[in-house]
Order: C-alpha cells, then sequence, then structure tokens
C-alpha cells in the first residue's frame, strides 16, 4: 500500500457509524465555500503571504494525503474473498449513507447497480466523476466524497497501474494537482497518511516557434511524467508519414541567431545535441551562431521523439482567442502565450500592462551562397567590420553561407521600404532584388520588386549597396528584402489569471495564463539576445512549473504558485531592456536619433570618418583575439584588411557609419540572468566571479577618481588645458557655431555635443551648462591628415569624467564583448592601434578619433546590489549569499 497506511492519532474507540457521520460537516457532493476567490484576468501578480501549506498538512509532508482512520475501518481489513472492486462499492456507499443526502444515494445507487459502471475501481471513479461530478470541479476544495474516491483508488493501487486512458483520466481528476490534498478543517480524530499520486499538470501553449518549442521541451523533461504540454501552430503541417512539420512553402525565418552558452548550457545534454547536431558554430566569444528556422526544424523534430510520446503533444493549426473560449484547446492548467511581438495573449489578457521603451527600424536582406561557398570574408573580420559602426549588423553561418544583413533605417528610410507597386515589405510579403538579365527571381512577380533598387542614383539605394559591399555579398546573392519594425516593450507582469469564460473546457474554476519570449518582451535585436531571452525564460518556466508541482503549491491555482517565474521575467527585462536595448537606441538606434546623426554626417572630413572606422575595429580586434574564449587564430594584416574593404564604399556611407559610433559593450557588461534552478554549480560559480571582477574594477575607478592614482580624466584635464594654449591656428580658433541645434526627441545633451559641428570637421567641447569650449589635438601619425579638430567627449558625466576619452590613457579604454570583467587593454596588448601609446600631461599629442558624441547613463554606485538583484543569488542582511535553488 502506497505510504504504508502509517497512523498518526491513537484510536479513539467511537463506532464507525458515528465517526464517519462525525467526519462529514456538509453533504459529500457540495462544495464548501472556495478558499481562493477569483480574480479578474487583469489582476497582476502581487507578494502572498501564509503557511507554507494551506491544505492543512504539514509543511514537511507537502507530499502527502490525509485520511481519516474512519475510511481505513470502512473499507473493511484484508480478506481475499473480496476483490477490489466489491470492496469499492460497499465503501462509497456506506460513505454516502452517512451523508443523508438522499439524492446522491439515489445517484450513486444506479451507478452501483449498472454492472458497466462496476468492472473495475477505475471504471467505477470514472462513473462519479461524470455522473455526480460532470467532469468539473466547482471549487479547488475537497469534498468528503471526492477524498473517499481518491482513496477508494490509492486502496486498489491504481496509481501504480494507470495502464488505460480511463485510468489516467480519472487520477489526473481526482489527483488534479490544482485542487487541495485534504479536507479543510481535517475531521476530527485518528487520520492516516499516504503519499499523493499528483495527476498531470496540463500547460497548454500558443505558438510553436523557437520559445514555445524550448518551453515544452523544458516542461516535458523536468515534469518527469506529470507534465503533459500541448503546443498550438498554424504553420505546420501533418506529413503522409503522419509527422509534424513546416510546408515547403511556408515563410521561415532565415535570420542567423547568437545563441550564448550560458543559455544552451542549461539545455539537457540530448536537447543540446538536437539543437547543434554536434556542430556548433563558434563564432562571438561565448556563443555559437545557428539559423533561426534550422532552431525550430531540430526542436520540432526533437519533440517527435519516444522519449516526450504522450506528453508532447503537436497541433497543427492555429488558436484565436474566440476558439480557445469555445473551448478547442481542450483542458489545462495553464496557458502559455509564446506567439511573438504580435501576441494575441498578451493583447487579450495583459492589456493594460504593457509598456513600450522605444523603437527602431531595420532593413533585412536575407542571402544565401551555399554551403560550399561559406562567406566572403572571414568570420572574424565580419564581427571586427560589424562591431566598429551601428549602421549595419551582420547575422550569417560560414556552415551554410546563409544569413541577413541588417541595416538600421530614419524614419524618411522607413516609408521608402516598398515593393514597386507601393505595398509596404515584411516577412509575410518580402520584396526581390532582379537578377542581373533583368528577370525577376521564382516566386516573385514585377509588383514585388524592391522599389529602391529601381533607383540605382539614389542615395538609400547606394547605402544599400555599400552594406553589401561591406561584407562582400553580390546583389544575385540576396534571396528576399524585408522591413523590420523594433518596437522595445514589455508586459509589467509575466503570469495573470485566465477566467473559466474565457475556456469553455476548463474543468476547475479559472487557470493560469503567462508569456514568454516576444510575447513577454521584444528586445532590439542588434545585440541579438531575443531567442537567448526566449529560450531562459521557457527553461525557466519549466522550473517553476515543476517545482512548485512537487510541492503541492499549484493547490487553489493562486498567482503565488507562479510568483518566481514572475520574478524572473521582471528581472530579464531589466537587464536586456536597460542594459542592450536601450544603449544601443540611445546611440543611434532611434530614427530620430539615426536621422539627426545622418544629417550631421555631411560635415565629417572623409579622412576623420575612415581614420575613426578603422582606429576603432582595429581596437576592437585588437580586444577580441586577447580573450581566452576566442576561437579564431589571430588575423594577420587586420588593419590592410579593413582599409581594403572601406575603400570599396561611397564617402557619404564611411561618414554614417562613422557617426554611428561602435557599439557600446562598455554598457552591456553585467551578470547575466539565468534561471537558477538550470544553472550547473560550476557555472554559479563563475558566475559570482564575474561579478567579483566587477567590484573590483569599480573599487578601482572610485579610488582613482578621489585622486589615488592618475586617472584618465586628469590626463585629459592637462592636456585639454595645454592644448587651449597651444599657438596653432587650428587649435586656437572656436569653429563652432554659436547657436543650439534642436534634434528631434530627447536630444538635448546630444545638441549640446554635436553643436560645434562644421564643414572642416571641428567639434566643440561643451560643459555641462551647454556653453561651448574649444577642443583641440590631433589626427594618428597614420592619418593623412593633420592638425583638425574632432569630437569631443560627452559634458553630462561628474566634474572628474567630464573630460575622460577613451584614447587619452595608458589604460586604453576600447570598445570590446562584455562578460569577462576584464575591460582595459594595456598599451603592450594593443599594437595594431593606430596612433601614439602614452600621453604625456604635458605633451598633448594623442590620437584623439571621433568620440561619442551622447551621454549614456552610468551604472549605479552600488554594483554588489546590483548584481545580485539579477535572481541568481539572493543576499541576506547580513552579507551571507543564499542559492535559491537550495529553497
Amino acid at each position: 500500500m502506497l505510504g504504508g497506511g502509517k497512523t498518526l492519532a491513537p484510536p479513539s474507540g467511537t463506532r464507525l457509524r458515528d465517526r464517519l457521520s462525525a467526519s462529514f460537516s456538509s453533504s459529500p457532493f457540495s462544495s464548501p465555500p472556495p478558499s481562493v476567490q477569483l480574480t479578474p484576468s487583469s489582476t497582476p501578480l502581487a507578494e502572498t503571504s501564509g503557511s507554507p501549506s494551506s491544505n492543512g498538512a504539514n509543511p514537511q509532508e507537502e507530499d502527502a494525503i490525509l485520511f481519516p482512520k474512519v475510511y481505513q475501518d470502512a473499507w473493511g481489513a484484508e480478506d481475499v474473498s473480496r476483490s477490489d472492486i466489491d470492496r469499492a462499492r460497499i465503501f462509497l456507499l456506506r460513505i454516502v449513507s452517512m451523508s443523508g443526502d438522499t439524492t446522491a444515494i439515489e445517484k450513486l445507487r444506479a451507478i452501483l447497480a449498472d454492472p458497466s459502471y462496476n468492472r473495475t475501481v477505475p471504471a467505477l471513479a470514472y462513473a462519479v466523476q461524470t455522473l455526480l461530478y460532470r467532469n468539473r470541479h466547482a471549487s479547488f476544495t475537497v469534498t468528503p466524497l471526492l477524498q473517499a474516491v481518491r482513496y477508494m483508488l490509492l486502496k486498489a493501487r491504481v496509481p501504480e497501474n494507470p495502464y488505460t486512458d480511463r485510468a489516467r483520466a480519472v487520477l489526473d481528476f481526482f489527483f488534479d494537482p490544482a485542487l487541495q490534498r485534504n479536507l479543510s478543517p481535517l475531521p476530527p480524530g485518528e487520520l492516516i497518511r499516504m503519499l499523493y499520486p499528483s495527476g498531470r499538470l496540463k500547460v497548454c501553449i500558443i505558438g510553436g516557434g523557437p520559445t514555445g518549442l524550448a518551453s515544452a521541451i523544458s516542461l516535458a523533461e523536468r515534469g518527469r511524467g506529470k507534465v503533459e504540454v500541448h503546443v498550438w501552430e498554424r504553420r505546420w503541417i501533418i506529413t503522409p508519414e503522419g509527422k509534424v512539420d513546416y510546408p515547403a512553402t511556408a515563410k521561415r525565418r532565415d535570420q542567423v541567431v547568437t545563441l550564448q552558452d550560458t543559455v544552451t548550457n542549461l539545455l539537457s545534454p540530448r536537447s543540446y545535441e538536437a539543437l547543434f547536431a554536434g556542430r556548433p558554430e563558434r563564432v562571438w566569444p561565448g556563443s555559437a551562431n545557428i539559423q533561426i528556422r534550422k532552431v525550430e526544424d531540430r526542436f520540432l523534430k526533437h519533440c517527435q521523439t519516444e522519449a516526450f510520446s504522450g506528453l508532447i503533444h503537436l497541433h497543427a493549426e492555429g488558436v484565436t482567442r474566440e476558439e480557445l473560449a469555445a473551448g478547442k484547446c481542450g483542458d489545462f492548467h495553464v496557458l502559455l502565450g509564446t506567439d511573438g511581438a504580435a501576441s494575441w495573449v498578451r493583447k487579450s489578457y495583459f492589456d493594460g500592462y504593457e509598456t513600450e521603451r522605444g523603437k527602431s527600424y531595420a532593413l533585412g536582406l536575407a542571402f544565401d551562397r551555399g554551403a560550399r561557398n561559406g562567406l566572403p570574408w572571414s568570420q572574424p573580420l565580419n564581427m571586427f567590420l560589424t562591431l566598429g559602426q551601428t549602421r549595419y549588423l551582420l547575422n550569417a553561418s560560414d556552415h551554410d553561407g546563409r544569413g541577413y544583413l541588417n541595416m538600421q533605417l530614419t524614419e524618411e528610410e522607413w516609408h521608402k521600404m516598398v515593393s514597386v507597386d507601393g505595398q509596404p515589405i515584411h516577412f509575410g510579403r518580402p520584396a526581390c532584388l532582379r537578377r542581373p538579365d533583368g528577370s525577376i527571381p521564382e516566386g516573385f512577380d514585377e509588383g514585388r520588386v524592391f522599389a529602391p533598387s529601381e533607383d540605382r542614383n539614389s542615395p538609400l539605394w547606394k547605402a544599400i549597396e555599400d552594406g553589401l559591399k561591406l561584407f562582400g555579398f553580390k546583389e544575385s546573392e540576396v534571396i528576399n528584402v524585408v522591413r523590420i519594425p523594433i518596437v522595445v516593450q514589455a508586459v509589467r507582469e509575466g503570469v495573470h489569471m485566465l477566467p473559466l469564460s474565457d475556456s469553455s473546457s476548463v474543468t476547475r474554476p479559472h487557470a493560469l495564463v503567462a508569456v514568454a519570449g516576444d510575447a513577454a518582451m521584444t528586445v532590439h535585436f542588434w545585440p541579438g539576445r531575443g531567442l537567448n531571452s526566449g529560450i531562459k525564460a521557457g527553461i525557466a518556466l519549466g522550473d517553476e512549473i515543476c517545482h512548485a508541482l512537487r510541492g503541492g503549491k499549484f493547490a487553489g491555482l493562486e498567482l503565488k504558485a507562479m510568483k518566481e517565474y514572475n520574478d524572473f521575467i521582471m528581472k530579464l527585462q531589466n537587464r536586456e531592456h536597460d542594459k542592450r536595448s536601450i544603449p544601443i537606441l540611445n546611440l543611434s538606434g532611434s530614427p530620430e536619433m539615426l536621422g539627426w546623426l545622418l544629417d550631421k554626417a555631411r560635415s565629417v572630413p572623409d579622412e576623420v570618418a575612415i581614420e575613426w572606422l578603422v582606429g576603432a575595429m582595429v581596437q576592437i580586434a585588437s580586444r577580441l583575439e586577447q580573450r581566452r574564449d576566442w576561437h579564431f587564430p589571430p588575423e594577420a594584416n587586420i588593419e590592410p584588411q579593413i582599409r581594403i574593404v572601406l575603400r570599396q564604399l561611397h564617402s557619404q556611407t564611411l561618414r554614417e557609419m562613422a557617426v554611428s559610433f561602435p557599439w557600446p559593450t562598455r554598457e552591456m557588461t553585467g551578470a547575466e540572468v539565468l534561471p537558477i534552478r538550470s544553472t550547473k554549480p560550476m557555472e554559479k560559480v563563475a558566475w559570482l566571479e564575474s561579478v567579483w571582477k566587477l567590484l573590483d574594477r569599480d573599487s578601482r575607478k572610485k579610488d582613482a577618481s578621489r585622486g589615488a592614482s592618475p586617472g584618465p580624466a586628469n590626463l585629459y584635464e592637462n592636456m585639454r588645458m595645454n592644448a587651449q594654449r597651444s599657438k596653432s591656428p587650428m587649435r586656437g580658433r572656436d569653429l563652432s557655431p554659436q547657436r543650439s541645434l534642436s534634434p528631434p526627441g530627447e536630444m538635448g545633451n546630444m545638441a549640446a555635443q554635436m553643436e560645434g559641428l562644421s564643414m572642416n570637421g571641428g567639434l566643440g567641447i561643451t560643459n555641462s551648462s551647454g556653453s561651448v569650449q574649444r577642443s583641440a589635438g590631433t589626427l594618428s601619425r597614420r592619418s593623412a591628415v593633420k592638425e583638425r579638430v574632432l569630437p569631443s567627449p560627452v559634458s553630462s558625466m561628474s566634474s572628474n569624467d567630464r573630460w575622460r576619452h577613451p584614447n587619452l590613457s595608458q589604460n586604453l579604454d576600447v570598445p570590446c564583448m562584455g562578460g569577462n570583467g576584464d575591460r582595459y587593454q594595456s598599451p603592450a596588448k594593443r599594437s595594431r592601434s593606430p596612433g601614439p601609446i602614452a600621453v604625456s600631461p604635458v605633451s598633448p599629442d594623442p590620437a584623439i578619433n571621433l568620440t561619442r558624441m551622447l551621454s549614456v547613463k552610468r551604472p549605479p554606485g552600488s554594483m554588489f546590489s546590483d548584481a545580485m538583484a539579477l535572481a541568481l543569488f539572493r543576499v541576506d542582511d547580513d552579507g551571507r549569499i543564499q542559492d535559491v535553488a537550495a529553497r
């Protein structure tokens, strides 16, 4: 017998009939008032408090169920002359007879008199389920009859042998994980404890993209047979072999994404192997490139392996809100929306809880060179060219020669992204480029030719053409063109309640609804974190649902059961929005900002633009190649290679690339937000070490700012004062206009810093009040142009940091990839970087490049609290670190 039938209290000595009667405070068929009040679906998740166990059980015995000792007496002593079905019929009739409910007694007697209901114990329980309960729980609390049926099923050992669909359905109904475990209050007298065989938690996933499939795999693997997942996707079809797949005509996403090792290491070994097919393509440090369609194909195939038989059910059709309400998806406990940025799940159930942080526009050119050809340039060179500016972004695979070239757009350029018939181009209706002979590619018609490609002399087409040249692609290799709106937004809560009115097939008062992936938050894809966030969210969902399921915390389907997942989504939003997407938007990502920068680009001299780009890219190359997780041999003659590539581009394109600036990798560094229950012990240690590096670096900066050592701010201040005393005509003149610019949007700081831009390359330095001061310096000794005044540092920093410049310290602060905590490159390690290495306080001869022209919000002073708030660890009031997974 399960649990051994342990007695928790001594016998009371009362008669069986009196003890049975005392066990019922109401009719066994009427539900006590529900302990969980249903609130509207828009009610946000709130903090809850109370006992760890709300169902009357000992907190240490949350996987147990308690029965009155009288149930054991009513079942009778072990007697080989009676079968389990005979014992069950007598047991139920005895208990119902004690209730005094004549209607219930008559219904039960009718069931017991019908031979078709009395062949097996599961058949008898199923008759009670359908005829008396009508397949629905009116509340989450337990009635005496329901508890009696549970006891009957346990005594007959049905949970040990659920061989039939009926037996499985009966166990799922009477041991529903959303129901309370015990009668409340517990009946007086003796109690016996037995193990609680929780029924399956049913999860309905809307959207079968990478996030939806990763969530299904996570739930099935972690649920260990206790979670059943149904995934609905309208793009799928059923093949003649009975498999779910994509049709050849399906619109697929050809983008190549970069999956971080910190994310893919969370996958089980079998899922990791299924994802990369034993061949991860190492490109960016600590990550691997893969095409989105491959992620979908491989995860979809993995879901249909024998390991997930009966656990993951794939439905090749879409679902609307109206269909959900009509019961199309059947019964479920949790509805998960992974249906993308335009999620109807989010719009329907999280209305009013969405926040838009900003937007950007991009053009995407999908290309296919074939696996034999690979990519024109090496992957390291592609990375250096990408990180040195933010106008163009390449994500591509050298394994199969496919990928996407993206280009950030201004508002004016966005509206020109149409086909020749005037229709906007998007993933559902992409445009094409004509072949060299003027013909139209297969699958397109004349009206879907990309309109800007018809005007070869337009500035817009030249910019697109130069983007292809930058990475060595030909027009004939482009297979389609789309425009991509990038809206950085998120929900303010990740979990809500779904009322019964939104699904007629839900067999309890309500369900829960959650969102993940782009349905929960959309990010700026330039830093390449959207799919990483979606997979992490799917894994975190599986972790928290299965953790709550094992502890009985799903009783009542209260929001607190999903609180940890909700907290994870909120912290993930903070990391990916505030630390990654917003810096890109602030730099050049918003259409208004980019438009204003490109308008000013015309005033930047050609030599300044190309020297700035070469300098930034060479420094990035030197930086990346020194990382321990760099996967390529050092590139020979990297500076000549970069110069050869850049010389192919139009002058205006070079200027636009220069003023778009390198990636703000400094602002993107920080500890990652990971699902703690899936994070391996060694990875937790590595994460903590990275936090200490950040703390140590922050401490050193503070010491330097207090005068402990000569920092870059002091070096630059001395250089600036010497420069103002210079006799050079170029250094002594204020070349800036005397009126303030008025760029659109929140660009006050930017306006002040760009105020001094002039046709000869001058740009004044502004102080905190916005007045213009003079700046001077020389170009790199490798530059063809000497003695030009170049852009100056930002002005909205503290007094110590106001005159800081990346190239004016012996510890060169260069654009670099984040994550390893080591931010500065020593002079000895940057032999490839143009210009002088050291700067003397009395000899102002640095290589002043085109520097960042806007203020970026500085990180908070207390990095320890900020890092610890990212969810991997929690800190007690006394400073001790707690591992959340150990709870």
